[in-house]
């Protein structure tokens, strides 16, 4: 009879896990539908913000090294002004920061309620093997 409470109690655990790693895995899903994630419209952040996240090229080479060279411009009127680097700014999207968490739990509630059903399979199958065995 331990044997019994043990499967049930395992079966909870795993059906509990399963449920909390579902839902993070939703919440992560469904966050990809939404748009405020993004840097607020107003509050653009410097090109240097993006640095290790992405890269722009303009004609083959790098913005970057395309601003810091002064190979680009911007044409007031008839006259031309050097592009600077304080004048390229990027909007950021955050959503790999928000669902990490979400992802991490839901792999790892999910792996333990598997985990928990695969010992209580195990668990029935050598309690049956037992019981059909003839005494």
């Amino acid at each position: 009879m331990p044997q019994r409470s043990l499967l049930l109690f395992m079966t909870l655990w795993a059906g509990a896990l399963l449920v909390f790693g579902s839902i993070n895995f939703a919440k992560a899903l469904l966050a990809f539908h939404n748009d405020y994630y993004w840097t607020p419209a107003t509050q653009h952040e410097p090109l240097e913000r993006g640095k290790g996240r992405f890269q722009v090229y303009v004609r083959g080479k790098l913005l970057d090294r395309r601003l810091q060279d002064g190979e680009l411009g911007l044409r007031a009127g008839e006259s031309w002004s050097p592009l600077q680097e304080a004048d390229v700014t990027v909007r950021l999207n955050h959503i790999n920061e928000i669902t990490r968490t979400w992802l991490l739990q839901g792999v790892g509630f999910a792996s333990a309620g598997l985990a928990l059903l695969i010992g209580a399979f195990v668990i029935r199958t050598s309690q049956k093997k037992e019981e059909l065995r003839p005494s």
